[in-house]
């Protein structure tokens, strides 16, 4: 992602990752329950508790995401296709970034081509809203306490700084969803006065939230030279404050630590990946990293919150990054070919790394891949396990999201 990469050609797309928010609490509850799996298997779900109190129902779904074809692919764990559900035939093309509630009842699906945002109801899989919240949404992220989504809006290729930060207020106990207010980058007090620093073309990419939900931390792209990243305050709605592409090369996931003290943030391009930890008291940059690779993009936390894994796109290696220490402690050489979006399973044990497809509709200069699906690794071993295809041989194939949501005791059925 740089000055001469195309923001998001072939459909009106987006770049980067996600950085989805960490599942820290429902991961390590899931533990305990998997761990009684005998050889983690789970059976269907409903199924009673056996004699020995081993939890014998699936424990979690995955949720893979193929922008390609539009359909969002559901596993168990054991890498059954259990349900599919096709968002291109509900009007949300190139399924893009998704997450969850925090009691995993809702899923908020963000669509560049369409320019919407869907939320679907995940127990029977039906979608109940699609807002449309503009050119090029990228990311709608979660708060904390489930009230708003705040979705990260590129915005128009051909509009100068069109990018915009879009929230959708949440009643889950009526299941209403409605736009709320709007902060148009650009238009900022604070973001206008730094606007000699930053290109014409850039826009929203993807945010999270700090542990108490108050304030947001915003990437900027898609290019690298697009980049950069605003703190927000989300009870005025206004910046507080503003990072040039020259100060931080973000432009890509955005997660929190496991103890809220720090924000990560990843920058990328076709021959740079660095990422940086930011303090989220004084909303200062405090470490800098290098990805060892080529395009840093999607990220994530371990359940127990020890290690922080990121991918890079280009060279489809990943590096393996101690969250108390800050330091590359592994890294692994081949992922799969275009690795792009990380998520994990609740007990700890895998990781999921989505891979991109032979002909990508975002990001296609740098983003081919070979076998759209994603990668199975052994967190503990760094070993990979399988390779999950669920469209092998649909050229048009191209998966990015990727989530996991717990079910049964660790969450709703």
């Amino acid at each position: 992602m740089a000055s001469n990469q195309p923001s998001i050609p072939a459909v009106p797309g987006r770049s980067c990752f996600r950085t989805l928010r960490a599942l820290a609490v429902s991961a390590l509850a899931c533990f305990g329950l998997l761990a009684a799996c005998a050889d983690g298997e789970a059976t269907p779900e409903g199924a009673d508790v056996g004699p020995e109190g081993a939890a014998v129902e699936a424990a979690f779904e995955i949720w893979a995401m193929d922008q390609g074809t539009h359909i969002i692919h559901i596993f168990d764990p054991e890498f059954n296709e259990t349900a599919t559900i096709d968002l291109g035939a509900r009007g949300a093309e190139v399924p893009h970034m998704i997450e969850f509630t925090s009691d995993h009842r809702y899923a908020f699906v963000a669509n560049p081509a369409t320019g919407n945002t869907a939320v679907i109801r995940a127990q029977d899989r039906e979608v109940v809203a699609l807002l449309d919240t503009g050119p090029r949404t990228h990311h709608a992220a979660v708060a904390p306490d489930d009230r708003r989504v705040l979705v990260s809006v590129i915005g128009a290729g051909d509009v100068a700084w069109d990018g915009k930060l879009v929230e959708i207020e949440v009643d889950l106990e009526n299941e209403f969803f409605t736009l709320g207010r709007e902060l148009l980058v650009a238009e900022d007090p604070l973001f206008a006065e730094r606007s000699d620093d930053f290109l014409e073309t850039g826009g929203a990419v993807c945010m999270d939230f700090t542990a108490d939900g108050r304030i947001g931390y915003v990437t900027l792209g898609p290019g690298l030279d697009e980049g950069g990243v605003v703190v927000v305050d989300l009870e005025s709605m206004e910046l507080i404050e503003v990072f040039g592409p020259d100060e931080v090369r973000a432009n890509c996931g955005t997660i929190l630590s496991p103890d809220g003290g720090h924000m990560y943030l990843v920058g990328g391009d076709a021959d740079v990946g660095v990422w940086y930890a930011v303090d989220t008291d004084t909303h200062t940059p405090v470490h800098q990293g290098e990805s060892h690779g080529h395009d840093a993009h999607g990220s994530w936390v371990t359940p127990d919150g020890s290690e922080y894994w990121l991918v890079n796109r280009v060279t489809s290696n990943a590096v393996i990054i101690d969250t108390r220490t800050h330091e590359v402690i592994e890294e692994i050489e081949w992922v799969g070919k275009t690795p792009d979006i990380v998520s994990m399973s609740p007990d700890g044990r895998h990781a999921y790394i989505t891979l991109r497809g032979p002909n990508p509709v975002t990001m296609p200069h740098v983003a081919v891949g070979e076998t759209p699906g994603f990668s199975v690794f052994d967190i503990a071993t760094r070993e990979k396990l399988r390779l999950v295809e669920p469209a092998r041989g649909n050229p048009a194939s191209d998966f990015h999201g990727i989530a996991v949501r717990p079910l049964g005791a660790n969450g709703p059925r």
